[in-house]
C-alpha cells in the first residue's frame, strides 16, 4: 500500500510539473482585450474596503471577482500574479482529473493518461493563457471536485455536504454549474454500481439533487432570457435555421479539438452568418456522429466504461454552448475547457484499449509496441509543443490580433479590432491601413467606414472623412454614428470658413 500511495505521488508531482511547464511561458504575457475593462479599468476591485461594502454582491461569477480583488491589492496592475493564478487553477483541474478517474475506472495508467492529455492540451491555452478566460478554469475546478464528492457520497453524508459546498463554490465562479445536477442524475442512473444505500443518505440525497435541479432550471432560465433575444439580433437568426448552425459549430469543435492547429479569437466558421446557415456535409457529419456517439454511450457503458463516460461529460458539459438555444458565441475555444476533459478520457481509453489489443497479439507485438509508443509519443509532444507555442500569442495585444489573422486571414472582423488597437496606441498610419483591408475585403461594414471617417477627421483630412461618412449611409442611411457625424463635419467647416 505504501508503494501504491507512492506511486501516486509520484505521479501526481508529474501531472503538476508537465501543467505548469507548458504555460510557464504564459506569465510575462500582457493584459489584453477584456482584462483591461474587467481588471486594469474597473476601480470596483481596487481597493478592498469599499469593494466589501459597496460593490459586493452573491451573484454568480463572485467569486472569480473576489479573486480578482485579492490580486489586484497584491500585484496592482503586474499582470504575472494573474497569469500565475491562471496556472495553478489549470494545474489543480487536472489533478483532481487524475483523481476522479482513479474512483471511476481503478485504472491509474489510465488516469494518468487522461490527465496527461488534459493538462498539455491546446484547446485549454484561452482559458489559461488569456487572464479573462480564465473563469472557465476556475468553475471547473468546484465542477470536477464537486462530481468527485458526489461520486464518493454513496451512504456518506460529509461527502454529500462536501459536494454542495463546491457546487456552491461552482455557482459563484462560472456558469458551469447549470448543468452540474444533470450530470449527478446521469451517474446515478448510467453509472454508480449497485449497492445498499441508508434510508436517509437516500432522502437527502433526493432532496439535494431536487432542490439543485430547480436552481440549475432558473439559472438556465435567466441566462436564456438575457441571451438569446441579443443573439439572434448579432448573428440574423431567422426561423430554425440556427438549429443548422448549432449541429455544423459541433463538427467544427470536433474538428479543432483533435487538430487544435490554429488558435484565434474569432474563427472564420462565425463570420459569415448567412452562409452558414445552409445545408451542407457537415450538418448530415454531425447527425451521423451524434447517432455513433449515443450507440455508444449505450452500448459500451458497461463493458467499455471510460468511453461511454467520456461521451456522457463531453455531450452534457458541451450542451449550453451548443447553441440549441442561441446564448452564446458560436465559436469559442474556451468554451472546450470542461467538454475537453471527456475527450482526454476517450482517447486515453482508446489508447489502453489497442494497446491490449496489441499484447494479445503474437507475431507482431514487438514491431506494434514500439509503432503505439511512438504514435503516442508524437501525439503528446505535438500537443504538449503547440501549446507551447500558442501561448507566445498572448504575448501582448498586437502580437494577440497578428496571429488571429495570420491563422485565420479570411476573418475581417479582426483587421477591424487590430485598427482600433493601432488608433489607441496613436499609430494612425497603421490604423487606417488596417481599416482599408478589412474594407477591401468585405465594404459593407458601416462601422468601420465610420472608424476611418473618425480617424481621417482627427488628422485633419475632412474629404476623406466625408467621403467615409456618405459610403457608411450608402450601406444604412439611418445610422446614427455617421449622421451625427456628418452633421458635426458641416458645423466643423461652416466654423471655419467663416473664421
Amino acid at each position: 500500500m505504501k508503494n501504491k500511495g507512492l506511486s501516486n505521488y509520484i505521479l501526481v508531482l508529474v501531472l503538476i510539473l508537465v501543467s505548469i511547464g507548458v504555460y510557464v511561458n504564459t506569465l510575462k504575457g500582457d493584459f489584453l482585450i477584456d482584462d483591461e475593462q474587467g481588471i486594469l479599468n474597473n476601480e470596483r476591485i481596487h481597493d478592498i474596503g469599499t469593494y466589501f461594502s459597496n460593490h459586493f454582491k452573491i451573484k454568480p461569477g463572485a467569486l472569480l471577482e473576489i479573486s480578482r480583488v485579492f490580486l489586484w491589492n497584491i500585484s496592482k496592475n503586474n499582470p504575472f500574479c494573474y497569469h500565475l493564478f491562471n496556472v495553478l487553477v489549470h494545474t489543480g483541474c487536472v489533478i483532481l482529473l487524475f483523481i476522479l478517474c482513479g474512483i471511476l475506472f481503478n485504472n491509474k495508467t489510465l488516469s494518468f493518461l487522461s490527465s496527461f492529455i488534459f493538462a498539455v492540451h491546446p484547446i485549454h491555452t484561452e482559458a489559461v493563457s488569456w487572464i479573462s478566460g480564465g473563469h472557465y478554469a476556475f468553475s471547473g475546478l468546484f465542477y470536477i471536485a464537486a462530481f468527485i464528492f458526489y461520486v464518493k457520497s454513496f451512504n456518506s453524508i460529509r461527502n454529500l455536504c462536501l459536494c454542495v459546498l463546491f457546487f456552491v463554490l461552482c455557482l459563484f465562479s462560472g456558469n458551469a454549474c447549470a448543468t452540474l445536477p444533470f450530470m449527478f442524475i446521469l451517474y446515478d442512473l448510467f453509472f454508480r454500481g449497485e449497492g445498499k444505500e441508508r434510508v436517509a443518505c437516500r432522502r437527502i440525497r433526493i432532496a439535494f439533487l431536487s432542490s439543485i435541479f430547480i436552481l440549475a432550471i432558473i439559472f438556465l432560465a435567466a441566462f436564456f432570457i438575457s441571451k438569446n433575444d441579443f443573439m439572434h439580433k448579432i448573428f440574423y437568426f431567422r426561423g430554425f435555421n440556427y438549429l443548422i448552425v448549432a449541429a455544423k459549430a459541433f463538427v467544427y469543435y470536433l474538428k479543432i479539438l483533435y487538430l487544435p492547429v490554429q488558435r484565434g479569437l474569432y474563427h472564420p466558421f462565425a463570420f459569415n452568418t448567412t452562409h452558414i446557415q445552409d445545408v451542407s456535409p457537415a450538418l448530415f457529419y454531425s447527425l451521423v456522429i451524434l447517432l455513433i456517439a449515443g450507440w455508444s454511450f449505450f452500448k459500451f457503458r458497461r463493458s467499455f466504461k471510460p468511453l461511454s463516460f467520456g461521451v456522457m461529460w463531453f455531450f452534457l458539459t458541451y450542451a449550453p454552448y451548443s447553441n440549441i438555444v442561441p446564448m452564446c458565441n458560436i465559436i469559442s475555444e474556451r468554451y472546450l475547457y470542461l467538454p475537453s476533459l471527456g475527450f482526454c478520457v476517450i482517447m486515453a481509453a482508446l489508447f489502453l484499449k489497442a494497446w491490449e489489443i496489441i499484447n494479445r497479439s503474437v507475431n507482431y507485438r514487438k514491431a506494434l509496441r514500439l509503432l503505439a509508443v511512438a504514435a503516442l509519443t508524437l501525439f503528446l509532444g505535438s500537443y504538449m509543443l503547440l501549446t507551447i507555442a500558442h501561448n507566445y500569442e498572448y504575448d501582448n495585444i498586437i502580437t494577440y490580433w497578428e496571429t488571429n489573422i495570420r491563422n485565420f486571414p479570411d476573418g475581417y472582423t479582426v483587421y477591424n479590432n487590430l485598427a482600433a488597437t493601432y488608433y489607441r496606441m496613436g499609430n494612425i498610419n497603421n490604423a487606417i491601413a488596417y481599416c482599408l483591408i478589412n474594407l477591401m475585403v468585405d465594404s459593407g461594414q458601416p462601422h468601420v467606414w465610420c472608424n476611418l471617417g473618425k480617424i481621417y477627421r482627427e488628422i485633419g483630412d475632412f474629404d476623406q472623412a466625408r467621403y467615409c461618412y456618405q459610403e457608411v449611409l450608402k450601406i444604412d442611411e439611418d445610422y446614427f454614428p455617421a449622421v451625427k457625424a456628418l452633421q458635426e463635419l458641416n458645423i466643423k467647416e461652416k466654423d471655419e470658413n467663416e473664421q
